[in-house]
Parts: structure tokens; sequence; C-alpha cells
């Protein structure tokens, strides 16, 4: 199935148990994703059903904040190249989405610049143990 598509969010900093905590490997599940600013997910086990998996982490370049459609493009173009390595499979094949958490203008100006690439289900079922060499 080749599809590619972007959701993206943007981080926004704030204290301890945050966006700012996740790891490669934890799962989450969508909370409220509605948000412009996330700062909180709902960790849980990857045994259990849930909604993402994060996959990879990178911290974009310094300088100026450039603005929200670099931002978008820069961590989109980042997380697609490290899918592969994680799922096993190349990302136009698989049926997994990637997505990713960036840097909001604010949180850039508290010298934020992670972006946190996660995956999820194309048809939004959730996922069940770890996407990591799943070839899915």
């Amino acid at each position: 199935m080749s599809l590619i598509a972007v959701l993206s969010f943007v981080a926004a900093a704030c204290g301890g148990g945050n966006v700012f905590d996740l790891a490669v490997g934890t799962c989450f599940n969508d909370g409220d994703l509605s948000e412009v600013e996330i700062t909180d997910v709902p960790v849980v086990d990857c045994a259990e059903p849930h909604d993402n998996e994060v996959y990879y982490l990178f911290d974009m370049a310094d300088g100026l904040f450039p603005g929200v459609d670099q931002v978008s493009a820069t961590a989109f173009e980042g997380c697609v190249a490290a899918f592969d390595s994680y799922v096993g499979l190349d990302y136009a094949s698989s049926e997994l989405v990637a997505t990713f958490l960036a840097p909001s203008s604010g949180s850039w100006e508290e010298d934020d610049r992670e972006v946190v690439c996660f995956l999820y289900q194309i048809d939004l079922d959730k996922l069940t143990g770890t996407m990591r060499d799943s070839g899915i």
C-alpha cells in the first residue's frame, strides 16, 4: 500500500511528564491530539493496544525559528528517512503512517529543537506490540 500522509503536531514546553520525556520505543494513546500545542500524551505499555509508537528522535539545527512550514517539512523529511530502519519496510510500502511532534515558535525560544517521530496504523486501528522490525 502506498500512501504518504502527514499529521503534524507542535510540541510546547512545560514541566515533567510531558512530550519531552518520550523515548524511542515509547507507545502512547492519542489523548487530546486535537490541540495545536501538545504538552502531554498518555503513555502505555506497548504490549497493550495503543495508538502510536515513537520510532525516532532528532534535533533541528540551531538558529532563528525557521517558521512552521519549514519546521514541518524538515521534521517530515527526517521522520520518513528513519522509518524503514525502525519498521523494517520502506515507508511507501507500509501500512503505518509517520508523523511527528515538532517545536513551536514558543518552545524554540526556550531552546527546544527536538522532533519526535511517531507512527500509527493507516486505518487508525490500535497497534498491539512494538512495530520495531515488524515489516508492516
